[in-house]
């Protein structure tokens, strides 16, 4: 039942924002706070009234009662000195003692009963008495009151009666009635004593109800802070870790991330509706541009294979074309079959590399760790063995021997920057070329650096294109398509590759494999 009252307030705090929920949720601490203060302060004011009635009630009338007990004592005493007197003069001077005692002990009565008396005097004594059920102590003051007042007029009424009289022994009643006004002068004592022990009864019991108070407010304050806490972490920042978790996931190519549908109406919840709705039009889209490329792919190996066999017929006619008319002597004739042959092997060579590309895509690269360093030196040794012209130079310094990838396509891309590196390469200078590596926390990082034209670096990225040239044909062979195959290699290894150059001062190119691969 208590869950089910539990559900409701739970289900609207879920509907508010996040402002709304932080702004409730403080604002029911502050609540709380102030309730605890208030009542701090209502005990505090409780414990303040009950000091002042001690201090200005009970002290007062307890030290009243016992100066009325004290000089009942006196009179007793003064009393005896008269019976016993050796003089008249010495009767005379006792009773005289005798008649102001009494005197000041009526008018400490008096003061007692003007002042002191709790059911005329003192209303909040009264109603704490009968709180605590001893309503007998009121009823028993008055009593003794009226009683000691009684007795006292008896008192002093069998004392004028001596006046002038010679001292004897009484048989008037005098000494048992003055006994009879100590006692009861002496039981006031003690139910004056009696009183004030109801009053610290009341002082222990507020200072027991303050300190439970204080304490459940600071209790119930460190429960709120922990809810609130609990709630926001439950509400806000756990449904956020959630969600950065799997954005995470789908930054790193991962479709298959599922974003947790969440009740909550506030930001949260509408932003985890939107990230899900977006993964799902992504993978809609990412679908769609898979097939798209898959067709594109069999399209483009499709087309490159079937065009590879009229180039060759092509090539091969040129090539019995050349051999027929090598003797004549019309030049334009020769011409026309040379660049009728040459274009047919610069389009077959485009072609074998279009072919290269399009496998390179669609496979699926085994890893595997091999000795770069050994396959370094062997592409090295067959620059050197198939230069023609000067012989490139080549260093290689490598920090580390051994490399995690696959084999053969990282050597189809460092062939084709070495290659490039000698191919353009200063006019009439040989090629100038080092390799060089470095290791981070993160990644392993290649270096291919050369001396030779160089480019503007402005083209940096466009390099990277297939199909792209900053040279012409009639400058540099070239199909456009190796820098593109070194980008490929590079993005199935999940790496990176850049290019930084300038004009005349030669080109560096950097493949940066990542260290969880390296």
């Amino acid at each position: 039942m208590s869950f089910a009252l539990l559900r409701s307030p739970l289900r609207l705090f879920r509907r508010l924002t996040i402002g709304k929920k932080l702004l409730t949720s403080f604002g029911i601490l502050l609540v709380v706070l102030g309730l605890s203060f208030a009542a701090i302060l209502f005990y505090l004011s409780k414990i303040n009234s009950y000091v002042d009635r001690h201090h200005r009630i009970t002290v007062p009338a307890l030290a009243t009662t016992a100066a009325m007990q004290q000089l009942a004592g006196e009179l007793r005493l003064t009393f005896h000195r008269w019976e016993h007197a050796a003089t008249a003069e010495e009767a005379r001077e006792s009773f005289r003692q005798g008649e102001a005692i009494s005197h000041t002990l009526r008018r400490q009565l008096e003061v007692y009963r003007g002042t002191h008396l709790i059911r005329p005097h003192h209303p909040r004594l009264l109603t704490m008495l009968d709180d605590h059920g001893r309503l007998d102590l009121v009823e028993e003051e008055a009593h003794l009151v009226s009683t000691i007042a009684s007795t006292l007029s008896h008192v002093e009424s069998l004392w004028a009666e001596r006046a002038g009289a010679s001292p004897e022994p009484s048989s008037d009643g005098l000494p048992r009635s003055l006994e009879d006004l100590s006692e009861h002068l002496i039981r006031l004592v003690l139910l004056q004593t009696a009183v004030t022990a109801e009053m610290k009864a009341e002082g222990d019991l507020l200072s027991q109800q303050g300190t439970v108070i204080v304490v459940a407010g600071i209790l119930l304050l460190a429960g709120l802070i922990l809810l609130t806490y609990a709630v926001a972490h439950s509400q806000i920042a756990e449904p956020l870790r959630s969600l950065a978790a799997t954005a995470d996931r789908v930054a790193h190519h991962d479709l298959a991330a599922r974003f947790q549908p969440l009740s909550s109406q506030d930001e949260v919840g509408r932003l985890s509706k939107a990230l899900a709705a977006m993964l799902a039009n992504l993978r809609e889209r990412s679908s769609a541009l898979e097939r798209k490329t898959k067709e594109l792919e069999a399209f483009t190996y499709s087309v490159a294979h079937d065009l590879k066999g009229p180039l060759r017929e092509i090539e091969g006619f040129s090539s019995l074309l050349e051999k027929q008319f090598a003797q004549t002597q019309d030049e334009q004739l020769r011409h026309r079959i040379d660049v009728i042959r040459t274009s047919a092997l610069r389009l077959t060579h485009m072609i074998d590399a279009l072919l290269k590309y399009s496998r390179l895509e669609q496979a699926s690269l085994p890893m595997s760790r091999f000795n770069l360093l050994e396959m370094l030196g062997t592409l090295a040794a067959e620059r050197l063995s198939g230069a023609q012209g000067p012989k490139p130079r080549i260093t290689i310094d490598l920090p580390f021997a051994d490399l995690y990838g696959e084999p053969v396509s990282i050597r189809q891309a460092l062939a084709n920057l070495l290659d490039n590196a000698v191919k353009f390469a200063r006019p009439g200078e040989p090629a100038d070329i080092v390799v060089t590596g470095t290791l981070s926390a993160t990644e392993t990082i290649l270096c291919i650096r050369d001396r030779g034209i160089g480019f503007d670096q402005a083209y940096a990225d466009r390099i990277f294109g297939l199909f792209e040239r900053l040279h012409g044909a009639q400058a540099f062979e070239g199909t456009g398509v190796g820098l593109a195959i070194v980008k490929l290699v590079m993005d199935k290894h999940g790496g990176r590759v850049w290019a930084e150059s300038m004009p005349g001062q030669g080109a560096t190119f950097y493949l940066a494999f990542p260290q969880a691969i390296s």
